[in-house]
């Protein structure tokens, strides 16, 4: 029940050219001036081209942190989902500066799979960027109005409310989102043991605090594409050197489990609404246990948002050096 769009190529042709060398993964440069000229990023003929990419990536359960290290090497392809789980030395080396990184506020690993360093895709001759509290819809040569708009914005000559979109010029649509994720303490790239909870994100801390496991919920309205699932994975606290010592928390791969039973609503933005429900599991060796409930991808805007009027998620990470090795939560909505 995902979306009733028809795909203008078939769903194997979309994930096949990701999996292949860079002109077949529909990597573009950004036709912007100076530095950002060179940032590379994903680029589809069409919705329906997006949209296909995605579910065959969703229904094939790739390991999306996986991917997004492979393409990194491969083809240069710098996902915000790879920026965001690399230490600074790691960037620095690649010449990433992470006051330059888009901040994508979502923990829905496939979104950030889809946008580069500055939080962009290409669809057709538009250009998607996430960064902030804005969602920016722009053709390919206006992304410098964005500094003026962000300029009037901040001295009170133009109001968004969260939710509302404004058409600034010809070239350029801002959404101002009302999703309320924050991702802050994954982009710490110094030593942190607080037990943090935002949202709904839980961090439960094995034994000796080196490892810790995070319990997500996720779901958003990014104006193009709109998500709901939840995710289960361990992170380390890892050392490396970047003018000293420094310590962040990285992913790694352990075995996750996922288990989720809820009641939601697709509520249509100039579609019909609809209530579902869902139930499903994943059990892996892996990056993160995840699962998609329901997404959506369109023009002039994604069709659906989703909320969940009941149910829970069982979430639950093993790591054997340490005993107990197994940390468990269930959320309940």
């Amino acid at each position: 029940m995902m979306s009733a769009f028809i795909f203008a190529c078939s769903k194997d042709d979309a994930v096949e050219e990701f999996q292949q060398d860079t002109d077949s993964l529909n990597l573009t440069n950004d036709g912007k001036a100076q530095a950002e000229s060179t940032t590379q990023m994903l680029e589809f003929s069409s919705f329906d081209e997006m949209e296909g990419f995605i579910r065959e990536l969703q229904e094939s359960d790739a390991d999306l942190l996986d991917v997004a290290r492979s393409r990194s090497a491969e083809n240069g392809y710098h996902s915000l989902l790879f920026i965001y789980d690399s230490d600074l030395a790691t960037l620095d080396e690649l010449g990433i500066k992470m006051e330059d990184v888009a901040i994508v506020h979502s923990y829905d690993d496939m979104l950030h799979l889809l946008l580069n360093k500055n939080g962009e895709v290409r669809v057709a001759n538009q250009v998607f960027r996430v960064n902030g509290e804005f969602v920016y819809q722009y053709e390919q040569g206006a992304s410098e109005q964005i500094a003026g708009f962000l300029e009037n914005f901040n001295a009170g000559e133009i109001r968004i409310e969260k939710g509302d979109s404004q058409q600034i010029s010809e070239e350029l649509l801002v959404y101002r989102h009302n999703n309320n994720e924050d991702i802050s303490e994954d982009l710490e790239r110094e030593a942190t043991t607080a037990d943090n909870q935002r949202g709904v994100t839980h961090y439960d801390y094995f034994t000796g605090g080196q490892y810790r496991m995070r319990s997500r919920q996720f779901n958003g309205y990014w104006w193009f594409y709109s998500n709901l699932g939840f995710s289960t994975k361990v992170q380390k606290r890892k050392r490396y050197w970047f003018f000293g010592w420094r310590y962040y928390w990285g992913t790694v791969k352990k075995y996750n489990r996922l288990n989720y039973e809820i009641n939601y609503t697709g509520n249509g933005v100039g579609y019909p609404s609809y209530t579902n429900s869902a139930q499903g599991f994943r059990y892996c060796f892996c990056n993160i246990a995840r699962r998609t409930v329901d997404w959506s991808v369109g023009v002039p805007a994604a069709p659906f948002y989703y909320t969940i009027n009941s149910g829970q998620s069982v979430h639950w990470a093993h790591e054997f050096s340490v005993s107990p090795d197994t940390e468990h939560r269930t959320i309940t909505y």
